[in-house]
């Protein structure tokens, strides 16, 4: 497993996760940094792949010299920045209102999606994305996306929702996209403006850069089968074009359903087989993959991948399940063999404009001693692609991650030093 360590023997800058515009889109793009002199950067580091402790879903952001981190709540989200990786620790940033970026109290959208008197037990897969101007003109800036569930024992009362930085900032606040009031969410529309009042959760984006599907494209995660039984209930990653960021522009399509066995373990008649988490990836050449997780949280979680293929330079239709071809050797990732972690998965992936590629996830820590944590941490590792292996199933490149490939076990994630840039205090 020496891509692991490849990556993170030397300094990595990271002046911005974003790219420049009228480049090919990277992971998770932000504004144009304004360029600034190296002699103005001085170098922190991170001690270990260890983010945060007690955090799940967790997803990271840069801009402009600190690092942002959110996650998934139970009736708000909250934010936690700091410009040193070592100190978005619990203990260093405990929970207060300045942290808030989403409060359900203060939301109308509860009511008026649940009924009077709803509240909510979970603010599901929070990310936030930056849109470029060019991708939706008048609509540029910073949005965050999260699933909103009901309280009570009805787990299908599930929603997808967005808001939008009201200063441009990926700070915030956050407020609805068009009453600019904060705290309100926007129901993700249909193509017909109709609020979608169906399972939905997990929402992501996805950028298609040029050609006859250009545009920008939303992922989800629904549902069917719900009380059929094992076999018949399972979840399936969905896709839509964008008309705005929070109303589709098309039909819902499918990129994928359970249909390998690792992705069916952990269900039963009551527990989905579990496709969920929907990611895309951005290559060196315009290549398009998705790293996505399979089997239950509970059970043996790890992420695999899926190409959109290509034809004559051209990107097949998105919408098609037959677009996507899936490795026939997933899981990619997966911590069922390490011996300090368990149920790895869930990614958030970051690219630096040294093009140094992250993926921030979330783990159990694992001992043989006291067996599994119950909660999760927020861990940070490097991946590559790897453009040397090409096999029918990834004919693009392989996605490449450190911590477990194809049934080897890496050395154990704790204490790796990664080392990033700061900006100098002026």
């Amino acid at each position: 497993m020496l891509m692991r360590f490849l990556y993170i023997s030397a300094s990595i800058a990271i002046i911005s996760m974003c790219t420049p515009a009228g480049k090919t889109p990277g992971e998770n793009p932000g504004p144009e940094p304004t360029p600034v002199p190296a002699v103005q950067y001085d170098t922190v580091s991170l001690d270990s792949t260890l983010v945060r402790t007690s955090c799940a879903d967790p997803c990271l952001n840069y801009e402009d010299g600190m690092f942002h981190l959110t996650m998934t709540g139970s009736t708000n989200l909250v934010m936690v920045s700091d410009s040193d990786l070592n100190r978005l620790t619990t203990t260093a940033h405990p929970t207060g209102s300045s942290n808030y970026i989403y409060k359900s109290a203060s939301d109308p959208n509860v009511t008026a999606m649940f009924g009077n008197g709803a509240t909510l037990s979970g603010t599901w897969s929070p990310e936030i994305h930056y849109i470029p101007e060019d991708d939706l003109p008048g609509y540029g800036g910073w949005y965050l996306v999260f699933g909103m569930r009901k309280s009570g024992n009805d787990s299908s009362q599930i929603r997808a929702v967005m808001m939008k930085s009201k200063t441009g900032k990926v700070t915030g606040p956050y407020v609805h996209p068009t009453t600019g009031v904060q705290y309100s969410t926007q129901t993700i529309l249909d193509k017909d403006g109709n609020p979608i009042t169906v399972w939905l959760v997990g929402m992501s984006l996805l950028r298609i850069p040029t050609g006859k599907y250009k545009g920008l494209y939303g992922t989800f995660v629904d549902e069917t089968g719900r009380g059929e039984g094992l076999g018949k209930f399972y979840q399936r990653l969905r896709i839509a074009k964008m008309k705005t960021p929070w109303q589709l522009d098309s039909d819902l399509g499918t990129i994928t359903h359970p249909t390998q066995d690792w992705e069916k373990i952990g269900a039963s008649s009551k527990l989905p087989q579990v496709v969920e988490g929907g990611t895309a990836i951005y290559g060196d050449d315009g290549e398009i993959f998705m790293a996505y997780c399979g089997s239950g949280y509970w059970s043996n979680y790890g992420l695999g991948q899926l190409t959109l293929k290509r034809e004559n330079g051209d990107y097949c239709d998105p919408l098609l399940e037959s677009s996507w071809i899936k490795y026939d050797k997933n899981p990619l990732f997966s911590s069922k063999d390490s011996d300090d972690l368990r149920g790895a998965g869930h990614a958030f992936f970051l690219r630096d404009d040294a093009g140094n590629r992250f993926m921030c996830y979330h783990a159990y820590p694992y001992s043989v001693k006291t067996g599994k944590a119950s909660s999760r941490n927020a861990y940070l590792e490097p991946y590559a692609i790897d453009y040397s292996i090409m096999p029918d199933s990834a004919p693009q490149g392989l996605i490449r991650f450190g911590l477990y490939q194809n049934g080897r076990t890496a050395p154990t994630s704790k204490g790796l030093p990664i080392t990033f840039l700061k900006k100098k205090a002026e």
